[in-house]
């Protein structure tokens, strides 16, 4: 009897397992078809209406009664959407010598033949030409390459129109940057926390694991107040009290910026690192301790050279912990320094290169911004899946090359897995 409870048991955790992957797979394959569909040359349709007209476009929205086509949009991102009712439609066709025209801005013109394509690009207003397609007539290999480059264009170059187009260059430079700085405050704090409350005890240990418990508990947003009020409006505000006095009332540290940022996120993931390095630190064997100090070694020599060392896995398990912890926490940075759009990036090629005091873009507010502030919903949610799947790809990033790394140290202490 016993037997057949722990079997159903073992099956019962291998299928909630399953499901999981299942929905992980799920979720990232609906972020990466609705977020890189876009990019993929469609079709263009024109339409024959009842009145005589014949709208060409992308068709962008249908349903039983009508369906939304995008024309061309000579004034401004967003001025061409067109909705025409089913019952106007007297024909429907996709001309092989239909031409799209991407503009930097982020607007598309579309037209029948190169010289219908020149006239449109002459009324738009002088703006330059980025690309120039005839998605109709174009082949399978073709439309792959065109693929590629609209990917490479998203991933590679700034936003514009209010960020409805181009790419996440400065989005994607920002969120590594952001993360990689929290990292460097909070792995620190949170190995010196953790050694303190191993190793000592008493009512002060006590007093710092409540407020370690605390900590974890707290909505990530109240870590945004507490940025905002702690780092930007004390400390940074001090700090141009002290040494930027000249460029007051215009501040320098006293606003949201990139380190205020980092601090907030290092507070945020301090009890993950904490929790983690504590019980990597005691899972080590006593007899370790016990034989590094008869053989002379110091409590310090001991901690340093062994005990580290040996809990070297699971300070990579807290990184790995606190990194995606932070990349996916939009709601503090909305506080404490993240825009819509950046003046300037805060890593550049002028001394001192990193310029912490700046204000920076996140992968994680641009999904916030397009999925629920765009002015076009129709570009904006699909540049929110875009944004998404690529946070995703991220953290996956960060993560797996610490868990790689984490792998390699564990075989150097395999008696500490048993």
């Amino acid at each position: 009897m016993r037997r057949r409870l722990d079997q159903a048991g073992t099956w019962l955790i291998a299928g909630c397992a399953a499901v999981a992957l299942a929905v992980m797979l799920g979720l990232l394959g609906v972020l990466l078809g609705a977020g890189f569909a876009p990019f993929w040359p469609a079709p263009v349709s024109q339409l024959q209406l009842r009145d005589g007209s014949a709208p060409l476009g992308e068709i962008v929205a249908a349903d039983a009664k009508a369906l939304a086509i995008r024309t061309s949009e000579l004034e401004r991102i967003g001025g061409g959407y067109r909705r025409v009712a089913i019952e106007e439609i007297v024909a429907r066709s996709q001309p092989a010598d239909a031409v799209v025209v991407a503009l930097d801005d982020g607007r598309r013109l579309y037209a029948r033949g190169e010289a219908d394509a020149d006239a449109l690009l002459a009324q738009a207003g002088g703006a330059a030409e980025r690309t120039r397609l005839q998605p109709n007539a174009l082949g399978f290999f073709a439309r792959i390459d065109a693929f590629v480059r609209e990917i490479g264009h998203f991933l590679g170059s700034a936003p514009v129109a209010s960020n409805l187009a181009g790419g996440v260059l400065p989005a994607l430079i920002g969120t590594v940057i952001l993360v990689l700085l929290m990292s460097l405050v909070a792995m620190p704090l949170g190995v010196a926390t953790a050694i303190y409350l191993h190793q000592r005890r008493g009512f002060g240990v006590r007093l710092v694991r409540g407020a370690i418990n605390q900590l974890a508990g707290v909505p990530a947003v109240v870590y945004g107040v507490l940025g905002l009020g702690l780092f930007v409006h004390g400390i940074g505000a001090g700090i141009d009290r002290w040494f930027y006095a000249d460029r007051l009332p215009l501040p320098t540290f006293g606003s949201g910026g990139l380190l205020w940022a980092a601090l907030t996120l290092a507070l945020l993931t301090l009890p993950v690192v904490v929790v983690s390095v504590e019980e990597g630190l005691s899972r080590i064997p006593s007899s370790l301790r016990e034989g590094s100090l008869a053989l002379g070694a110091t409590r310090d020599e001991t901690l340093w050279q062994l005990l580290l060392p040996a809990a070297r896995p699971a300070l990579l398990t807290g990184l790995v912990l606190a990194v995606a912890r932070a990349a996916g926490a939009v709601a503090p940075l909305m506080l404490v320094g993240v825009v819509k759009i950046a003046p300037a990036l805060p890593l550049d090629g002028t001394f001192p290169y990193l310029h912490p005091s700046q204000q920076f873009m996140h992968l994680g507010f641009a999904v916030y911004d397009a999925a629920l502030a765009s002015p076009d919903a129709i570009r904006g949610v699909p540049r929110a899946y875009a944004c998404a799947g690529l946070l995703v790809a991220v953290v996956v990033a960060l993560n797996l090359s610490a868990i790689l790394l984490r792998n390699r140290l564990r075989h150097r202490y395999p008696a500490l897995e048993n």
